[in-house]
């Protein structure tokens, strides 16, 4: 399958140097983030924690903290984990962020789909996943792809003022619809350094065959289509994955993600072709982290070295 022939989208991503891919970018992302009420993106951000130590992690050297309720679009809660006994700086960075029914508590223990939270934790990462599956506006005049794209980002800015956060190293990884708000926060936020959108790589037209129609908003597919957006996050390192079989109604396929990854190696491809990967994998919509997880490792020694 070859992906059908797209329109012309008004940010369709048109650079031919690194100068123009900046500037495109830059433009695309003004484009994308425009919070929906007019409120200030630096507005402060209140919290409330509520310290909860599991013993039972605790007792392999993790530690999950407890969650976290922030006023975000919101309000929105967080789980928060990390290695026990981190110094200031010592603790990598890294937001998960789950899937249609999931939750950010499945991320940080490693339940059902979301064993990569986990798996972050106890290579050292301070972990943090918000809740991002509301299908119910918590604002108005926002989009839910705003609101939950908004809450990982806001989720990230807290996590960051922590003394064991270290902002040179921050990763990103999420499946399905924690995929797809991977790709907007990847995009969107340049202090990500890597970031693994899994179970997502497809386009607006497939989108409308079958799937959940939380992933659109109103301007979408009059400007961008999915690749354009992906074109956001170079040349920053980007991991995509999707299944060789697939049991959901309308699917992810991989033939289609194939045609697509020409095209987003293209878009993606000014001078950092090596740092974008696709990996088709043969389970089913699950996450793989086969390419992932080394490059979050190398992220890790290759920042500590600096």
């Amino acid at each position: 399958m070859t992906p059908p022939k797209r329109l012309r989208q008004r940010w369709f991503f048109r650079a031919k140097s690194p100068a123009e891919a900046r500037g495109w970018q830059q433009a695309a992302r003004d484009r994308l983030f425009q919070p929906d009420d007019g409120r200030q993106q630096t507005e402060p951000m209140r919290t409330q924690a509520e310290d909860r130590e599991d013993s039972g992690h605790a007792r392999s050297g993790i530690s999950l903290g407890g969650d976290l309720t922030a006023n975000t679009a919101g309000s929105t809660r967080a789980r928060l984990g990390g290695a026990a006994g981190c110094a200031k700086g010592e603790g990598w960075r890294g937001a998960g962020l789950h899937g249609h029914g999931g939750t950010g508590e499945q991320i940080v223990r490693g339940q059902s789909l979301y064993w990569y939270g986990k798996a972050m934790l106890e290579k050292g990462w301070l972990v943090v996943a918000p809740d991002i599956g509301q299908h119910e506006l918590q604002h108005t005049n926002w989009s839910l792809m705003g609101e939950r794209t908004w809450d990982a980002l806001r989720a990230l800015d807290y996590a960051l003022t922590l003394p064991e956060a270290d902002p040179e190293r921050v990763a990103v990884a999420g499946l399905s619809l924690g995929g797809e708000t991977t790709m907007y926060v990847a995009a969107l936020d340049e202090r990500l350094k890597l970031a693994c959108s899994s179970g997502w790589l497809t386009t607006v037209a497939n989108m409308k065959n079958g799937h959940c129609k939380c992933f659109n908003f109103p301007g979408l597919e009059e400007s961008f289509d999915f690749s354009d957006i992906f074109a956001c996050v170079a040349p920053r390192e980007l991991v995509c994955e999707l299944a060789k079989r697939n049991v959901l109604q309308a699917g992810f396929p991989s033939q289609l993600a194939a045609g697509l990854w020409s095209e987003s190696r293209l878009l993606t491809g000014v001078r950092c072709r090596s740092n974008v990967q696709l990996t088709v994998h043969p389970a089913g919509h699950v996450f793989s982290g086969k390419d992932f997880l080394p490059r979050l490792e190398v992220l890790q020694s290759r920042e500590k070295a600096k």
